[in-house]
């Protein structure tokens, strides 16, 4: 099971970029427990992207959005955030999100900072959310901006 967001870039041909992880199996008995974390998933990925919402998914369910690029020019899909973590039986679990906004850069200029706020909220709903591909839990080890040539 799993969680898939999609981003759009800044401009006039804005591309779309997607955020992907597992997530438990969807249950009667776990769906809004899980709505719940997901929901504080999202709204923490949110706050380090600079892009536009699009389309979402979560299990089969997909909320489709009509194709709304941001207004703000530092919001290229090339910019990503890339969180790195490890899973429980010790496997590295990775994965990107598009859009990164650059202004929550630390000191080193690679990583984001561990002092905000954003940061702090992000590593907790990954943490509370997204299971490896195993369906282990996982622990952030780190969160750092990676840019990719087209």
């Amino acid at each position: 099971m799993g969680y898939r967001k999609v981003y759009w870039e800044f401009g006039t041909s804005a591309k779309a970029s997607a955020v992907q992880v597992y997530s438990a199996e969807l249950s009667a008995g776990n769906f809004a427990t899980e709505e719940a974390l997901r929901a504080a998933f999202e709204s923490a990925v949110d706050a380090v992207s600079l892009g536009n919402d699009g389309s979402e998914q979560f299990i089969a369910v997909e909320n489709a959005v009509a194709k709304n690029p941001s207004t703000n020019p530092l919001a290229q899909r090339e910019n990503k955030w890339l969180v790195s973590a490890m899973e429980t039986n010790g496997n590295a679990v990775t994965f990107t999100i598009p859009c990164a906004d650059l202004s929550l850069l630390g000191e080193d200029g690679e990583t984001m900072d561990t002092g905000l706020t954003v940061y702090d909220n992000l590593v907790a709903a990954i943490e509370a959310f997204v299971l490896s591909n195993d369906g282990e839990a996982v622990t952030v080890t780190s969160i750092k901006f990676r840019a990719r040539t087209l």
